[in-house]
């Protein structure tokens, strides 16, 4: 709490008040200002960077009630500490359904003023926090719609800022839910080709023929179902840029194909015969680091030095907890039921569980876990917060142990007890699961069968008991459990 500085605003029209409060405030470590009616306070707070106003009940023009009133209507995490001059009850039920967080009776002493703002401050200290972060972001913080203060992420700023003007091909490395596809999308809007289309695809989403398709495109007839010939990817692309993700889980054979394609920058649909010349810029993302691929013979070593020219790795959440604050407050700021119900923050007990969370699927779980908060929410600050259950120690510590296994075994086998758990909770719903795990249900499926996990081993035991009418239906999933929301 030390490290900042509050920046209190006083409000009176008495010059000698003003200054008597002014001198206790800076001698007690804040920045004071100081506004002599509630129109010039108003103004003030306008650049949105004040965490404390005490003001006199008696001003010109508004009164400090009225005052009051307003800035809990526009500013409701900002305190108001209200100085009357009347000890009367009715004055001060007045001055605290205004939404007064303390009123202080004329005529007051130093240490009743101090107790009452050192309350009115550690109350919301939460929103002053996230203050001073968005002010200390101001020098650039805040980039393309990412939001750290940590140095690897400025580091990363900085090579989007560098290489944004020039047509080199990039490689975006980070773990599910990172940002990878925010981190091409601010490329490609800040580089020379903006106008042009940013075509996206997700590799492991789709079979190898029906990628090939999906990448080349086709002409009439090609195959059968292929009824009128369709532009690829790559010749959507054109004049733009083109995101791979999830590049890693493209195979050999189709590594080979579009690296022809980088190289010549001209495409053949299938079924074709006619190159088609391409002017694209491409950025690759990937879950793992590719150079392990190409030691374990799973990439081409030409096809990942051609994709591997400008590489830029995002850290996980977990390693910039320090950011976990202020996006969840651009994310309220955003959110369009956040901002229909007037839920303007998160107070100190659940953001301290947020940052203290592991985060196995980054800030698209941090976002997942935000939505239904906001939704359970009735207030205009989140109190309270679902997070997912605490894994217990696994019998076999050497498999979880960091100091026997190497850091990227160690990572693995957290996410596979991770996905268990999560699959057990929701019962085996893919799509249940992926929602709560912030994870696409494709990149769910990929992992599921990276560790040899089977759906049908997470139902209720009553649905795996349940006997087939006859064997060719033995196949069929006859009971249907029901379950919360997913994606």
């Amino acid at each position: 709490m030390d490290q900042l500085t509050p920046r209190i605003l006083v409000v009176d029209d008495e010059e000698i008040i003003c200054q008597q409060l002014q001198r206790l405030y800076t001698y007690s470590g804040y920045t004071v200002e100081v506004a002599h009616s509630g129109e010039a306070a108003l103004e003030r707070l306008e650049k949105r960077d004040l965490d404390l106003v005490v003001t006199d009940v008696r001003l010109p023009g508004i009164s400090g009630v009225d005052l009051t009133v307003e800035i809990k209507k526009n500013y409701p995490d900002i305190p108001v500490i209200v100085i009357t001059g009347h000890a009367a009850i009715d004055c001060a039920v007045e001055v605290l359904k205004s939404g007064a967080s303390d009123f202080i009776v004329k005529p007051f002493g130093a240490e009743a003023i101090q107790e009452s703002t050192r309350a009115a401050l550690e109350k919301a200290w939460v929103f002053i926090e996230i203050r001073h972060l968005r002010r200390s972001l101001r020098g650039g913080g805040e980039f393309g719609g990412m939001l750290s203060k940590t140095p690897e992420m400025h580091r990363v700023f900085e090579i989007v800022r560098m290489v944004a003007p020039t047509d080199m091909t990039v490689l975006v490395e980070g773990e599910t839910g990172t940002g990878k596809e925010l981190v091409a999308s601010a490329i490609h809007y800040h580089s020379p080709r903006r106008d042009g289309p940013f075509t996206t695809i997700n590799c492991a989403g789709f079979p190898e023929t029906l990628l090939e398709s999906e990448l080349f495109g086709y002409e009439q007839g090609a195959f059968t179902g292929a009824e009128r010939a369709r532009s690829g990817k790559i010749e959507l692309a054109h004049g733009g840029t083109l995101f791979l993700d999830e590049i890693e889980s493209m195979s050999l054979l189709m590594q080979s194909k579009l690296l022809r394609v980088l190289e010549d920058q001209k495409v053949q649909r299938l079924g074709g015969n006619r190159q088609i010349h391409v002017d694209m810029r491409v950025i690759a993302a990937s879950n793992v680091p590719l150079d392990s691929l190409v030691a374990q013979g799973k990439m081409r070593s030409d096809f990942y030095y051609r994709i591997n020219v400008i590489p830029i790795r995002l850290i996980p959440l977990r390693d910039r907890r320090e950011d976990i604050p202020l996006l969840v407050d651009d994310f309220l700021r955003h959110h369009r039921v956040a901002i229909q119900k007037g839920i303007t923050g998160m107070s100190r007990a659940p953001m301290s569980r947020l940052t203290q969370y592991h985060w196995p699927g980054n800030i698209r779980e941090l976002q997942n876990i935000l939505e239904k908060s906001i939704v359970m929410t009735t207030g205009n600050v989140i109190d309270k917060i679902e997070m997912p259950t605490v894994l217990p120690v696994a019998e076999d510590r050497r498999a979880l142990d960091p100091l026997v296994n190497t850091l990227n075994d160690w990572l693995m086998e957290h996410e596979k007890q991770y996905l268990i758990q999560q699959l057990g909770s929701y019962q085996g719903k893919i799509a249940l699961t992926a929602k709560n795990s912030g994870l696409g249900i494709r990149t769910l499926t990929r992992k599921m069968r990276q560790y040899g996990l089977e759906k049908k081993d997470f139902r209720p035991k009553a649905d795996q008991d349940v006997q087939p009418v006859n064997e060719s239906s033995s196949n069929n999933q006859v009971a249907r459990p029901r379950h919360p929301r997913a994606s």
